[in-house]
C-alpha cells in the first residue's frame, strides 16, 4: 500500500461513525488486532473483510470501487489522467444525444465537467466548472428544484463526507466544504447521523422552475469503462419511461 493510504482512510471513516477499534472489529466478525495492523498498514485483507468493514462504516456501495481506486490502485490498475484534457468530441456528442438530463462529473468533489441542455435547463446555473454540492447549500433556487431538499442535501453531503484530506491531497474536498459551511444547514445536517441510502426503486422529486410542474425521475449512474474515463455519468430519466 503507498503511502498507507487506506489504512489512513479506514481509521479516519471509523472515527467518523464513532466506533473504537474493538467495536469495528466485534461488528465486522474480526479480530482487534487486524483493525490495528491495517489501520498500521502492515497488513492487507481480503474482499470479503473490505465488504464487511464498508458495511460497519456505512460507506455506500456506490462509492466503494471508487474509493478503493484511490487509496489501492493497484488493484484496478492507474486511473485514466486525461481530466485535464477535457471530453472528447466523442464524449460531448454522446451528451449531447440523450433526451433527458445527463451531465459528466468528476469525483470526489461533484465538480460538473460537461452537461446537456436538458441538465442545465433541470439544474439552472449548473454547466461546466461548477459544483453540485456548491450549488446545491448555496443557490436557493436549488431548494425549489429539489423537491426533497433536505434529505437530497444530505445525502449528497453524506458522499462527500466520504472523501477525505486523506485521499485527495489536493484539499478540494475540505476547500467545498468550508464554502458550504456558509449554508445555515450544513452544520445541522453534518451532524445528523448517517442518512438513508438510495434505494433502486426510489426516484427524485424535481420541480421545473418554470412551469412549476413536479415529476419524478429515476437516478442512473455510470462509470464509463470504454474507452475509459476519470469522470461519472450522471442521468434522470421521467419515471414514465421506467415504466414501459
Amino acid at each position: 500500500m503507498v503511502n498507507n493510504m487506506f489504512g489512513e482512510y479506514l481509521r479516519q471513516r471509523r472515527l467518523d461513525v464513532g466506533l473504537s477499534r474493538a467495536q469495528l472489529a466485534t461488528r465486522a466478525n474480526v479480530s482487534v488486532s487486524l483493525i490495528e495492523k491495517i489501520e498500521a498498514g502492515t497488513r492487507t485483507t481480503t474482499l470479503n473483510t473490505l465488504q464487511a468493514l464498508f458495511d460497519e462504516l456505512d460507506v455506500p456501495p456506490i462509492y466503494r470501487r471508487h474509493i478503493l481506486g484511490l487509496v489501492l490502485p493497484s488493484v484496478f490498475g492507474l486511473a485514466p489522467q486525461t481530466e485535464s484534457a477535457g471530453p472528447a468530441p466523442g464524449d460531448l456528442a454522446d451528451l449531447a444525444s440523450l433526451d433527458h438530463p445527463a451531465s459528466l462529473y468528476l469525483m470526489p468533489t461533484f465538480t460538473i465537467v460537461a452537461a446537456n441542455t436538458a441538465y442545465q435547463r433541470t439544474f439552472p446555473g449548473m454547466r461546466a466548472g461548477k459544483n453540485f454540492v456548491e450549488w446545491m447549500f448555496l443557490d436557493p433556487i436549488a431548494r425549489t428544484v429539489m423537491v426533497e431538499w433536505r434529505r437530497e442535501a444530505h445525502r449528497l453531503q453524506h458522499g462527500l463526507r466520504m472523501f477525505t484530506s486523506v485521499i485527495t491531497p489536493d484539499r478540494s474536498v475540505e476547500e467545498i466544504i468550508e464554502r458550504c459551511r456558509l449554508a445555515p444547514e450544513w452544520e445541522e445536517l453534518w451532524n445528523s447521523g448517517i442518512p438513508a441510502p438510495y434505494s433502486p426503486e426510489e426516484s427524485l422529486r424535481i420541480r421545473d422552475v418554470r412551469s412549476r410542474r413536479v415529476r419524478r425521475m429515476a437516478v442512473r449512474l455510470y462509470t464509463p469503462e470504454l474507452p475509459s474515463r476519470p469522470w461519472w455519468l450522471f442521468r434522470l430519466i421521467p419515471e414514465e419511461f421506467t415504466r414501459r
